[in-house]
């Protein structure tokens, strides 16, 4: 592997299965007609990578961002469910086929943004992420 993989493709498989079914966890807000709440969107914002081993560990920043239809304290928890779940990830150092968290900072805790989507609320937050490859059996 020359480089470590999107961080998208270790945080959406943990989210989707550490919050179950019935959250919709996205990288991109879906059309209008597919939107299901309560939603978590994922997006990479910025980070570093270790220069010279870019293949061994890097330490993103991600928007985590949550949209609920509920009410407030309902999006409020959804969002810090979904931290629980990173984190407790990265205590366990869960694998996942693109790798695994070796840390996790929040940068921004959760913070009440207008929703863009209507009757519905949005909590966001920023998250640096230690990032390490698939370990070796």
């Amino acid at each position: 592997m020359a480089r470590l993989p999107r961080i998208a493709k270790i945080v959406l498989p943990l989210l989707r299965e550490g919050m179950g079914p019935g959250v919709t966890v996205t990288t991109w807000g879906p059309n209008i007609d597919y939107r299901q709440f309560p939603m978590l969107n994922v997006r990479r914002v910025g980070g570093t990578e270790l220069t010279g081993h870019e293949d061994l560990f890097a330490k993103p920043v991600i928007e985590l961002t949550a949209y609920g239809t509920e009410g407030l304290p309902e999006t409020e928890d959804l969002y810090a469910d979904a931290v629980y779940v990173l984190r407790q990830a990265v205590r366990k150092r869960t694998q996942t086929e693109f790798g695994y968290l070796g840390s996790l900072k929040e940068t921004m805790g959760a913070t009440q943004f207008s929703s863009p989507f209507q009757d519905s609320w949005r909590i966001q937050g920023l998250i640096q992420l230690g990032q390490r490859p698939p370990r070796s059996t």
